[in-house]
C-alpha cells in the first residue's frame, strides 16, 4: 500500500468507528472488533490513529460483521417479488461507509475514473469517485443533446427488452484505469454493456463493484466477461426473494 493510501485507510477506519459509535456502545464494538474500550475511545476522540494493519483488519471486520447487516436491513422485496434497494442508494451516510470499504478493497489498484449507469448507480459511484478523488463517467439510456460525440452500446435484458447505452467520448481517455460501480447486479447485462463501452474507449477495467448482487450473478458475470480484475459485491441476495424485509 502506498503512503497516501496508507494514511487514507487509517483515517477512514477512524471515521467508520466514529459512525458506528452513534449506534453501538464501546462495549459492543469491543466484542465485535476485539479491541478494548479505552483503545477504541482514543481512536474515536482522535488522540491517535490506528496502524495501517489494524485499520485494514478493522475495515474488513466492519465489512463482514456490521456493514453487510446494515445493508441487508435496508433491502426490501417489492410487490412484484423483485428486490428494492432504493433505501440503500438514498442513504447518504450508509453510502459513504460503503465507499470507504470500496476504497480499502481497491486501494492497491490505480483508478483514474469511475464508470456507472444512470440512475440508481450514480449515488454510490459518486461517493466512490470522491474517495478515490477521480472523475465520474455516467452512461445514459438516452442521448444527451449537449454531447457532440458518444458511443452507443446495445444491451439485451430479455428477448423483449432491449436498451441502448450512451457514453460521451470525452468521458474517458485511452489508457484510463476504470472502476465500474453499480447498485445492484441482477443478470449482469448492464455491467457487461459498460465493460464493452470502456474497452471500446481503449481504457482498462481494473475492477467491478456492486452494492448487491443476486445469487450466482457475479460468478456468471466473471465467466462471461473473462476479466482478470476483481469483481465484487458487498452482499449476495437469494435468487428468489422472500416476501419480507431484511
Amino acid at each position: 500500500m502506498n503512503r497516501v493510501a496508507d494514511v487514507k485507510t487509517r483515517v477512514s477506519s477512524v471515521e467508520l468507528l466514529a459512525t458506528l459509535k452513534r449506534s453501538y456502545s464501546y462495549k459492543e464494538l469491543s466484542s465485535v472488533l476485539g479491541l478494548s474500550p479505552p483503545i477504541l475511545s482514543r481512536y474515536v476522540r482522535g488522540h491517535v490513529l490506528p496502524s495501517a494493519a489494524r485499520s485494514e483488519k478493522f475495515i474488513a471486520t466492519f465489512r463482514e460483521k456490521l456493514l453487510r447487516k446494515m445493508v441487508l436491513d435496508e433491502v426490501k422485496v417489492s410487490a412484484d417479488g423483485s428486490y428494492d434497494i432504493s433505501s440503500v442508494v438514498s442513504n447518504v451516510g450508509l453510502l459513504r461507509q460503503i465507499a470507504k470499504v470500496v476504497y480499502s478493497e481497491f486501494s492497491l489498484i490505480p483508478v483514474d475514473r469511475v464508470v456507472t449507469m444512470e440512475v440508481d448507480g450514480v449515488s454510490i459511484a459518486t461517493e466512490v469517485a470522491g474517495e478515490f478523488n477521480v472523475g465520474l463517467a455516467v452512461a445514459r439510456d438516452e442521448r444527451d443533446l449537449g454531447v457532440q460525440e458518444f458511443l452507443e452500446q446495445k444491451a439485451v435484458y430479455s428477448p423483449s427488452t432491449v436498451k441502448y447505452l450512451y457514453l460521451a467520448k470525452s468521458a474517458l481517455k485511452k489508457g484510463d484505469h476504470v472502476l465500474i460501480v453499480d447498485d445492484l447486479v441482477r443478470s449482469g447485462t448492464t455491467v457487461e454493456a459498460l465493460t464493452v463501452l470502456v474497452e471500446r474507449m481503449r481504457a482498462k477495467i481494473v475492477g467491478v463493484f456492486a452494492i448487491a448482487s443476486v445469487e450466482q450473478a457475479v460468478p456468471k458475470l466473471k465467466s462471461r466477461l473473462g476479466l482478470t480484475c476483481p469483481i465484487e459485491s458487498l452482499v449476495t441476495l437469494e435468487q428468489k426473494p422472500r416476501r419480507y424485509s431484511y
